[in-house]
């Protein structure tokens, strides 16, 4: 009975925990250094394309053109560095401090035309 009551006091904890991250935010919290892509993986709202981590395109999802898709924009400490495959060069991922994904239009609108198909911001530690 005990075992019991502290299992489900513990699950009650970390759901609470789970519930209280912001959506679109990730922070480097663990121990373990994950690629720029899987870390993006893990963020809502994001389709992946492309073949590789290199090679890789990063899409809002739900965004449509008429004629294509458009890549999501990255900003690495304040500054737009482009696309993906810009951001990988850019960034290495054991310095990663947390990664934010703008996608409602107040957000979108402080970045203009850069803007209009997602923002995805990266903070470094340096």
């Amino acid at each position: 009975m005990i075992i019991r009551i502290i299992f489900t006091l513990l699950m009650v904890i970390s759901f609470s925990c789970e519930v209280s991250r912001p959506q679109g935010y990730y922070s480097n919290d663990n121990s373990t250094t994950l690629g720029l892509l899987d870390r993006l993986r893990s963020i809502p709202g994001l389709r992946i394309g492309g073949v590789g981590e290199r090679d890789a395109q990063v899409y809002l999802r739900g965004q449509t053109s008429i004629k294509y898709y458009q890549e999501v924009v990255f900003y690495v400490n304040g500054a737009r560095v482009g696309n993906y495959s810009s951001a990988y060069q850019v960034v290495q991922p054991e310095n990663i401090d947390s990664i934010k994904l703008l996608k409602s239009a107040s957000e979108l609108s402080l970045y203009g035309s850069d803007g209009r198909d997602g923002v995805i911001l990266i903070k470094t530690k340096n």
